[in-house]
């Protein structure tokens, strides 16, 4: 009974750094999410496939589509089921970092001149209000699309953020 219960112990104490890294609320992102939040929370709709208009940073509440229909640039990074919620967002990029969060778990991936980038930031939690995932990706000048796959919902709250140089 003692082995039994020092095992149980033992295991949690295991899983705890894994837990922690996806709680403690807003503040335990990587990086500032504030602005993202308030953006997201005035979120207008947009069907998948809009185009954004980034002179400042934006955000849409994306209506989402099947995969199969979702009209990727690419087939994404992770793929997902042909009818599992899906959609693009279209904008045009100014070399830079940029951020990228939404409003549920998701995955996120960056097309831009026929490839797919590498992030090169990620960050997530579970328990903040209004934000779950954000991650950054170095672009270019010229097109960019946001491909988004695996959403538990049919609609996304995305915030597009050309980050200061």
């Amino acid at each position: 009974m003692i082995r039994l219960a020092t095992a149980v112990v033992l295991l949690a104490l295991a899983a705890a750094p894994a837990l922690a890294a996806e709680t403690g609320g807003c503040g335990a992102f990587a990086w500032p999410i504030e602005p993202d939040k308030a953006l997201l929370a005035a979120a207008p709709m947009a069907e998948s496939g809009a185009r954004l208009d980034l002179p400042r940073p934006a955000a849409v509440r994306l209506v989402l589509t099947d995969a199969a229909k979702a009209g990727f640039e690419l087939p994404p990074g992770k793929p997902a089921a042909p009818s599992a919620p899906a959609g693009v967002l279209r904008f045009e990029a100014r070399t830079g970092l940029y951020q990228i969060t939404t409003t549920e778990r998701v995955w996120i991936d960056a097309a831009q001149a026929g490839r797919l980038l590498d992030e090169v930031g990620f960050s997530g939690v579970l328990d903040c209000e209004g934000a779950r995932k954000s991650v950054r990706f170095q672009l270019q000048d010229g097109p960019a699309t946001i491909q988004i796959s695996g959403s538990p919902s049919r609609t996304l709250g995305i915030a597009v953020t050309a980050l200061p140089k």
